[in-house]
């Protein structure tokens, strides 16, 4: 299982696994570029590739600014919104009859870049939950 995919390597891997990234646009000083546009073309891809295993990701948000080796790179967890897009957009391109077989959230819990999701989603005053609308 090798992350993400160069089409010259298809046949050396047995799959691939997507990784926190805003893809092609990058990091923006805001962090509004969440990932969506990567994620997207990842399971595009990865959607035509049946004999290949696709693991899935998602993630709270991204923020390295805390930590020591940062590079001051955000993603924006956009009151919970971040976690729970990511989670569900493989669904436009795995239905249900063949399913996305793996989704990980990624660096789960490294609070140093801000994805740890042990301690709640942030939901900016909402009483809804955006982790809890996740699922379903």
């Amino acid at each position: 299982i090798y992350e993400d995919q160069d089409p010259k390597d298809w046949g050396a891997f047995d799959g691939y696994y997507a990784w926190v990234s805003p893809g092609k646009k990058g990091w923006v000083k805001d962090g509004s570029n969440w990932g969506r546009s990567y994620l997207e073309d990842f399971y595009s891809r990865m959607s035509k590739q049946t004999d290949k295993i696709a693991i899935g990701a998602a993630w709270p948000g991204f923020d390295d600014s805390k930590a020591e080796w940062g590079q001051g790179r955000k993603m924006d967890a956009r009151c919970g919104k971040t976690l729970e897009d990511s989670i569900n957009l493989h669904r436009r391109y795995f239905p249900a009859d063949r399913p996305l077989p793996f989704l990980m959230i990624v660096t789960w819990n490294d609070y140093e870049e801000g994805t740890a999701i042990e301690r709640g989603i942030a939901n900016c005053g909402s009483r809804d939950n955006g982790a809890q609308r996740a699922g379903g």
